[in-house]
């Protein structure tokens, strides 16, 4: 398992990405999903900073990878004041189409394998998966 801990400052993006690259390499993941990837890794970081750290630039987010045979898994966590999953509203509800914003954790279900949330009072956690052939 190979991780990387970044403060939390949206600056951070563009090493998150290639450190990502790195990790996709490495396991030798399929171009035709790599971009799904990147997407829902950017979104799981982009929030933790947002939201878990409160763009304060002495929180940290955790990255961890693991890989194995013909899949990947990505595990985001931050420190923050948690929130409840299951009260995020459904992006693709029409009273919610046209708000910006929102889309993060329906993306990262969307787009992966599979994938989970942990969240409490003492931080958030995000494991997500890809498999391929």
């Amino acid at each position: 398992m190979d991780h990387l801990l970044i403060p939390g400052r949206l600056e951070e993006l563009e090493q998150v990405h290639e450190w990502t690259m790195r990790q996709l390499d490495r396991a030798a993941v399929p171009a035709d999903i790599r971009h799904n990837v990147l997407l829902a890794l950017s979104e799981c970081v982009t929030n933790a900073i947002r939201h878990g750290c409160n763009s304060c630039k002495t929180n940290k987010v955790k990255l961890e990878c693991k890989t194995d045979d013909r899949q990947i898994t990505f595990i985001v966590r931050d420190r923050g004041a948690g929130f409840a999953p299951e009260l995020v509203p459904d992006p693709t509800n029409g009273q919610f189409l046209h708000r910006p914003g929102g889309r993060g954790v329906y993306l990262v279900k969307a787009l992966t394998n599979e994938s989970s949330i942990e969240s409490s009072c003492d931080g958030t956690s995000v494991t997500f998966r890809f498999r391929w052939n």
